[in-house]
């Protein structure tokens, strides 16, 4: 089985191809800001737009992966997520492994899992993490400010948007 051929439907021209899934630090470490803040609020399930600042282009494609992954995430439902949290409180503290990547049949929808790793194995996450194993805190500098938007008389506030420093 090569990963790297392209195989197509005769009939439709769709990918038939099995594709390889591979974990890789971005999607830990956003999936570590989403569990973290629904610890804050008290929470297991969210909706997308809830927790989109969280994502870069890269992350928001690939979070639907994580159904694939150890079951530390499902989706409940249209762009509706749930995690286990015990489950990755238990992967984010090094005591619960899940694979490496999967290998994901697109006819008959099926995912092979590869190897379980810890997440002190996940490559290039040690740049999200301090010496002693817990992530890093990473603070940035809003680079905006709010203006209030007065009705036409003056009196009230309309909104507040903000605009660049």
């Amino acid at each position: 089985m090569s990963l790297s051929i392209v195989q197509r439907c005769p009939t439709c021209n769709h990918i038939i191809a099995k594709r390889k899934i591979a974990l890789y630090s971005g999607m830990v470490y956003t999936l570590f800001q989403i569990f973290k803040w629904c610890q804050e609020k008290g929470r297991h399930e969210f909706k997308t737009a809830e927790v989109k600042h969280f994502f870069n282009l890269n992350s928001s494609a690939r979070f639907g992966d994580w159904v694939y992954f150890g079951g530390l995430v499902y989706k409940s439902k249209k762009a509706n997520w749930g995690i286990n949290m015990e489950r990755c409180d238990k992967f984010f503290k090094g005591q619960y492994g899940i694979p490496e990547y999967v290998v994901k049949n697109p006819i008959t929808m099926k995912a092979d899992q590869g190897p379980d790793i810890m997440i002190g194995q996940v490559k290039g996450l040690n740049k999200f993490m301090s010496a002693d194993g817990q992530f890093k805190a990473e603070y940035i500098n809003n680079n905006y400010r709010e203006c209030r938007v007065m009705s036409a008389d003056g009196k009230t506030v309309e909104k507040i948007i903000r605009i660049p420093k």
